[in-house]
């Protein structure tokens, strides 16, 4: 990045984030980039508590979207903040009306990685653990995905922040947990080669839409909070999330649905997306691919989408107790 040459249209800039680890190192990389960008550009990060971070419920069990997100997101709208700094994969499936996500960078890692066991790969770590052994993780989809490849495993709710989650791991309260490589990265907890050796395929484990992005949202009419990130923004990794965003929209995808989807853009000419449909216990699992310009991402999205319900999804769906886009059983 290099520092942009346009008059500088404003002084400063209040990022709102949650008040987590992880959620702090992603805001403080967005001060860092301005800071770059714009020497001379003051920054301030306002911590904003979520209804993800009061309810300890499972995540299933309280239901809705936006659980870490919502009040982030208020608190730009209301003019409190400038800026909101979400991972993307928290993202309701709409955001405000009064809003837009102003930047999307390079995204992270995207796949799962499986904290504990031994092997060369994620999936040899989760073939290395002893049948019972315990598996932490707090999301239906890495449930499912679990449960078809090791149903003899026993899946321990695993709710906390990430370094609470490690820590979790390191004093045996479980055997081991999968967790998202972006968030990994990104506290620098273990290096890329290490990530790389504990990853999932993502052709099979198939990560949550959004995962491994960050998602900067601003107020649509302030055009000059968004000039600012112009440089910054990826064209690759915001037509990866507007596709795999209209997939999690199609399906109506919340923390309640088990649904995966991966967009890989390469070459700047190609969109790979992949999708994912299953019950929580493994008994069923759809998965489908598709191809086309980057160009198309949110009708791909759509698409892919529409394919797996066509298909059979819409009997998963309506197992799980989803309703469709009319407010009806999917049927």
């Amino acid at each position: 990045m290099t520092p942009t040459t346009q008059p500088r249209l404003i002084a400063d800039i209040v990022i709102a984030s949650r008040g987590s680890l992880l959620a702090l190192r992603q805001a403080e990389t967005v001060a860092a980039a301005l800071a770059r960008l714009h020497p001379g550009l003051e920054t301030s990060i306002r911590i904003i508590k979520t209804q993800g971070d009061i309810d300890r419920r499972p995540f299933a069990e309280i239901g809705g979207k936006g659980l870490f997100t919502t009040e982030v997101e208020r608190a730009v709208v209301e003019g409190e903040a400038d800026i909101a700094v979400h991972s993307a994969k928290d993202l309701t499936s709409e955001i405000h009306p009064d809003c837009s996500l102003v930047c999307v960078p390079e995204r992270a890692p995207r796949a799962d990685v499986v904290v504990g066991g031994d092997g060369a790969s994620g999936e040899e770590r989760l073939g290395s653990l002893p049948s019972g052994a315990r598996v932490g993780t707090s999301s239906l989809r890495r449930t499912a995905l679990l449960a078809e490849v090791r149903p003899d495993l026993e899946v321990t709710e695993f709710r906390g922040n990430l370094d609470t989650r490690l820590a979790k791991v390191a004093k045996g309260e479980v055997d081991a947990a999968i967790l998202a490589a972006a968030g990994i990265a990104r506290l620098e907890v273990w290096s890329p080669d290490e990530i790389r050796s504990a990853s999932l395929g993502i052709d099979w484990w198939v990560p949550a839409p959004g995962q491994g992005a960050l998602a900067i949202e601003g107020r649509t009419e302030d055009a000059a909070t968004a000039a600012l990130f112009a440089s910054w923004d990826d064209a690759a990794t915001r037509a990866e999330l507007e596709c795999e965003r209209a997939f999690s929209a199609r399906m109506e995808g919340g923390c309640s649905v088990p649904l995966g989807c991966a967009a890989v853009a390469s070459g700047g000419n190609s969109l790979t997306v992949t999708g994912f449909l299953g019950l929580p216990d493994g008994s069923r699992g759809m998965r489908d691919r598709i191809s086309g310009p980057p160009t198309a991402a949110a009708s791909m999205g759509r698409e892919l989408a529409q394919a797996i319900i066509e298909g059979g999804g819409d009997e998963i769906l309506e197992e799980l107790g989803e309703v469709g886009p009319d407010g009806a059983p999917w049927r």
